[in-house]
C-alpha cells in the first residue's frame, strides 16, 4: 500500500509539473467609441449686395455714401412744414466734433473745400441731423456736392407745389441720388470753361496732392490754401490743363 500511495503521489508531482498553468483572466477593457462630431448646420447667408456705384462705371464710388453707415434718416415733419421759408437753414445742426466723426466714420482725412458734410436726406426735404444721415460729400467731379444741391432744390420745388410726394422724395434722395437727378433734372452741369466767367485777378489752385478746387482771384477762399501748394493762372484754362480734374469753387 505504501509503495501504491508513493507511485501515485509521484505521478501526481509529475502530472502537475507537465501541465502548464493559465494565465491569470484579464477584465476585458471596454472601449467607449469617440463621438461623432456634429454636423455642421447650414446657416442661410445673404449674398452682400453690390456697391450703389457698382451700376455706374464712369462714376466714382466717393460720390455715393455708404448705405451701412448712412442710411439716411428723417424727421417727423409735413409738407407744409419744409415748405417755410427758412426751414432748412433754422434746422441745420451739425457740430464740429460730429463732422470730425463722420469723416473718421469714412475714413477720410479732412481738407479744406475737399468735402462738405452733407444730409443724405437733405434738410429742406426734412431729414435729420444725425450721424446715420450724414457723408463726407466731395466737391470734384460733375456729380459732386455741388450738383447735388441742384437736386436738393428741384425735389423741394417739386413738393411744394404737390408734384411729388415728401416720403418718395426722401426716399429718392436716400436709395439713389444720381437716378434721381437724371429723372428729375437731367445730366449733371458741365465744369468747361464755357460755363466760367472771367476772373480779373486770374485764378488759383492747390497742387497739394488732395486737393480738387480752382478759385477765381475774388474768392477769398483761396485765401487759406497753403502758400506752399499754392499756383497761380491768368485763365481758367490754364488752372485745368494743369489739373484736369480740379473744379470751380463758385462761379466768378
Amino acid at each position: 500500500m505504501l509503495a501504491a500511495c508513493s507511485s501515485a503521489s509521484v505521478a501526481s508531482s509529475r502530472l502537475a509539473a507537465q501541465t502548464p498553468s493559465r494565465p491569470a483572466r484579464r477584465t476585458p477593457v471596454v472601449h467607449t467609441p469617440h463621438p461623432k462630431p456634429p454636423k455642421p448646420t447650414a446657416t442661410k447667408s445673404s449674398s452682400p449686395k453690390p456697391p450703389i456705384h457698382a451700376a455706374y462705371p464712369n462714376i466714382p464710388s466717393a460720390d455715393f455714401p455708404r448705405h451701412a453707415l448712412t442710411p439716411g434718416v428723417s424727421l417727423s415733419v409735413t409738407r407744409a412744414r419744409i415748405c417755410v421759408s427758412g426751414y432748412a437753414s433754422g434746422a441745420r445742426d451739425v457740430s464740429d466734433a460730429e463732422k470730425t466723426a463722420v469723416y473718421a466714420r469714412y475714413d477720410v482725412a479732412w481738407v479744406p473745400y475737399a468735402h462738405e458734410v452733407d444730409h443724405l436726406i437733405s434738410l429742406e426735404l426734412g431729414g435729420s441731423n444725425v450721424i446715420r444721415n450724414l457723408w463726407p460729400e466731395r466737391y470734384a467731379g460733375a456729380w459732386g456736392a455741388r450738383t447735388n444741391d441742384v437736386l436738393e432744390n428741384r425735389l423741394h420745388e417739386l413738393v411744394c407745389a404737390g408734384q411729388l410726394a415728401l416720403a418718395s422724395a426722401q426716399r429718392q434722395e436716400a436709395s439713389d441720388w444720381v437716378v434721381a437727378y437724371r429723372r428729375y433734372v437731367g445730366s449733371p452741369p458741365s465744369t468747361s470753361s464755357a460755363s466760367v466767367g472771367p476772373s480779373p485777378g486770374g485764378f488759383y489752385a492747390s497742387s497739394y496732392p488732395t486737393a480738387s478746387t480752382i478759385y477765381c482771384a475774388d474768392d477769398s477762399a483761396w485765401h487759406e490754401l497753403s502758400p506752399t501748394y499754392l499756383l497761380h493762372f491768368a485763365t481758367f484754362d490754364q488752372a485745368k490743363a494743369r489739373f484736369p480734374d480740379y473744379h470751380l469753387h463758385q462761379p466768378c
